[in-house]
């Protein structure tokens, strides 16, 4: 209690909040406890190589923070990824098309279904778990017919992007510097920008939103629009890494990365949520936890299992942060 001017003005203190630290416990207890069991573990090569393959994981997970802090779960994240990565490899493959005519192909592709999306959603106000799950089954089912069920080797155009190195920055990975440029000026847009600003208010209160002047219909069609268009980033990443199409790729990684998401901090809810530290922290620790298991010799049968308990963690967590804030 304190006296300003005559008056008392109690001031509490605000109690420690575990629940926004608890992450970075977790994450930093994983590196310890798999380092002490594997010194092959924390090397700068695992890293590396958990991060690069992870790639496309950490991007639909950075393209669900928008749509989650919109107020939008968006079910069709990963298999934008995989139909704009199949188009890519389609293209590069079988009709031998440049590189970069493959990239925007794939890019457009997904910037498409994300504006159907945001058509069905927005302007004819159709539910967006529904839609979008429709739309993920809808692309996984044409996706089989293209492919025929048959997985597309590509050829060594890819591998020579997968080894580019920026040379300004001391040789570091082109990919891996791209994935990491997405999150982070993805956090940047969410802090600084007028339409992060509106995100978090469209997340928060809608129709509040509606009162004070901004276009909710615009925002949520730019963030589908976004959505989309990252995911179809990490579709290209995934055949670059990946080296082929298959016709499951990418496949449950829209829970993974609403898991990923939630993990760090986002609400499903709408309204809070970061893309770093929050959903990057969130989605390593997934990695980690899938690498460290392998090293250790866990088998691989017993990743669905594991995944699935973390996805429930995941979503009792934020039903707790949301009962105590």
């Amino acid at each position: 209690m304190s006296v300003i001017s005559g008056r008392q003005i109690t001031l509490e203190k605000k109690p420690f909040n575990f629940s926004a630290w608890s992450v970075y416990l977790v994450f930093v207890l994983l590196l310890v406890v798999f380092s002490i069991i594997s010194p092959s573990f924390l090397t700068f090569s695992n890293i590396y190589s958990v991060i690069l393959n992870g790639g496309p994981l950490i991007l639909i997970t950075c393209a669900i923070t928008y749509a989650l802090l919109t107020g939008l779960i968006d079910l069709s994240v990963a298999a934008v990824g995989y139909a704009s990565g199949s188009l890519c490899g389609i293209l590069l493959k079988i009709f031998n098309a440049p590189i970069w005519v493959a990239f925007l192909g794939g890019l457009v592709l997904a910037l498409v279904i994300g504006g159907i999306n945001s058509l069905l959603v927005v302007k004819f106000k159709m539910n967006v778990v529904i839609t979008t799950l429709s739309m993920m089954l809808v692309i996984r089912g044409l996706g089989k017919i293209i492919t025929r069920d048959q997985t597309i080797l590509m050829g060594n155009n890819i591998a020579v992007i997968r080894r580019a190195r920026i040379g300004f920055l001391g040789g570091f990975p082109a990919l891996l510097f791209f994935i990491i440029a997405v999150v982070m000026v993805s956090q940047l847009v969410l802090h600084y920008t007028r339409f992060g600003r509106y995100i978090i208010a469209v997340g928060c209160n809608e129709k509040a939103a509606k009162n004070i002047g901004i276009n909710v219909s615009k925002i949520k069609t730019l963030v589908l629009l976004t959505t989309s268009g990252i995911c179809g980033i990490a579709g290209v990443i995934w055949v670059i890494t990946l080296g082929a199409v298959v016709t499951r790729g990418l496949n449950s990684y829209e829970f993974l990365a609403i898991a990923s998401a939630v993990l760090g901090g986002t609400s499903l809810f709408g309204g809070k949520g970061s893309f770093f530290p929050g959903s990057l922290i969130g989605v390593l620790i997934l990695l980690f936890i899938a690498n460290g298991l392998t090293i250790v010799g866990v088998s691989p049968y017993v990743m669905p299992l594991i995944r699935g308990v973390i996805i429930f963690i995941a979503m009792y967590a934020d039903s707790l942060r949301l009962k105590f804030e």
